[in-house]
């Protein structure tokens, strides 16, 4: 059993190359010998970059929110994610923090800023740019693993079928540029479907590459954590904006913090890394890839969350709040929240059993809840979604607080971290 809040690595973050390790060194699998794999100062530096495509992405929910555009928000989110996870998995498993992958990072990191600048725009003036610079990314992913196939003898099949489906996938994105739409989008469609699919035809890449549970964790942990933190610039810029601050807009943007912070506790209180290391210890990767996708409407539904809370601080003094920005609070929430039971059901698969199914069902109240509020919340004021949003979601952290202070470790009790070992 892990204890509760205990770093991944007591040596992350960040490592530095020893003047004795080679200038050049090719792609290779990380030895058990070698120890916990940290977490490199390039993977953060990469992360808070990737982390501003992310909130540009989100920041076309600013202006006037309707269906269609929620949901061209999260068919483009996606692709975006998925370009980010690409990397994380790349680098946990063949990663040497070398010159060229020094240099092919800030490739990647380049094609991230474009991505970013374009992405407000990327259905519409900058779609050719958004495509080229998303096709870019997804080359140098495919010539990482090209290299690997090259230098990794046990992996080399598997990484050649990586290499060819992520650069035929990017060739599809970078041609899109020159269709016009709709066609350009149904080719995006295409080139996103071969990119999902990819891994899943080297099935055998988890079993002669496990992923490093510790590493694994602390990536995807750390890329919701800045999500989060980035979410709040649009509520403190809406408070910047109103001049004075009236008590309403002051209740509102606390009540917007503490439904914030009840996402990133039901989230991190619960932390396992078992279905990594089931990986690993029983070559099973149901639970790891249930609980990798999981991350996706988490962080989906933060940054655009983040958005949300931002409007509604700065509509806190109308008499009612707009119904599409209702609709977009709820919904965010409602979806961070499918997300926890999702990463639940993946530690319920992993060993957690009947405790991980019970957490997993006591989000539906909150979802539910959250649901209610968007339909029928018509003529309520900011401040009020908001309180209503916050009990909700608050009402999870009081549930969870409670199982901690009724737990009995000597019993194998640990509704926190470790949730899953508990019941090995």
């Amino acid at each position: 059993m892990r204890i509760a809040n205990k770093p991944a690595s007591e040596s992350a973050p960040g490592t530095h190359r020893p003047p004795e390790r080679p200038l050049f060194e090719p792609p290779r699998i990380r030895t058990e010998e070698e120890g916990k794999r940290p977490t490199s100062w390039l993977e953060f530096f990469f992360d808070l970059v990737f982390v501003v495509a992310i909130d540009q992405l989100a920041r076309r929910l600013q202006h006037g929110v309707t269906g269609h555009g929620a949901i061209v928000y999260l068919a483009l989110y996606a692709p975006i994610w998925w370009a980010w996870v690409g990397f994380v998995l790349y680098t946990d498993r063949f990663g040497t923090d070398d010159i060229s992958d020094r240099f092919m990072t800030l490739v990647q990191v380049s094609a991230a800023l474009v991505i970013a600048a374009a992405a407000t725009q990327a259905t519409s003036d900058r779609a050719g740019a958004f495509a080229i610079a998303y096709g870019v990314f997804r080359l140098i992913l495919a010539a990482r693993y090209a290299m690997a196939a090259r230098h990794v003898r046990e992996a080399r099949r598997e990484c050649a079928r990586q290499s060819i489906g992520f650069a035929l996938a990017a060739s599809i994105w970078m041609v899109s540029a020159a269709v016009p739409a709709p066609w350009r989008f149904w080719m995006w469609g295409v080139g996103f479907g071969i990119d999902l699919l990819t891994p899943f035809a080297s099935p055998r890449m988890h079993h002669i590459v496990p992923p490093d549970p510790d590493h694994i964790e602390e990536r995807f942990g750390t890329f919701i954590n800045i999500s989060l933190g980035e979410g709040f610039v649009g509520l403190v810029e809406a408070m910047r904006d109103q001049q004075p601050w009236s008590g309403t807009l002051l209740t509102t943007a606390a009540l917007s913090l503490l439904i914030g912070f009840s996402i990133w506790w039901g989230f991190f209180d619960t932390l396992d890394q078992a279905p990594v290391t089931e990986v690993r210890r029983r070559h099973r990767t149901g639970p790891y890839k249930i609980w990798i996708f999981a991350q996706l409407p988490l962080a989906a539904g933060v940054a655009a969350g983040g958005i949300a809370v931002g409007k509604l601080t700065h509509d806190a003094d109308a008499a009612v709040l707009e119904n599409s920005l209702r609709w977009l609070v709820c919904g965010m929430v409602a979806l961070c929240y499918v997300a926890h039971a999702i990463v639940h059901i993946a530690y319920a698969r992993a060993g957690a059993g009947r405790q991980g199914w019970l957490i997993a069902a006591r989000k539906v109240p909150t979802i539910g809840a959250a649901l209610l509020l968007g339909a029928l919340g018509q003529g309520l004021p900011a401040v009020t979604v908001a309180a209503l949003l916050a009990g909700a979601a608050g009402a999870q952290v009081v549930w969870n607080t409670w199982d901690r202070a009724h737990a009995h470790p000597s019993n194998g009790e640990d509704p926190g971290p470790g949730l899953a070992h508990a019941n090995h």
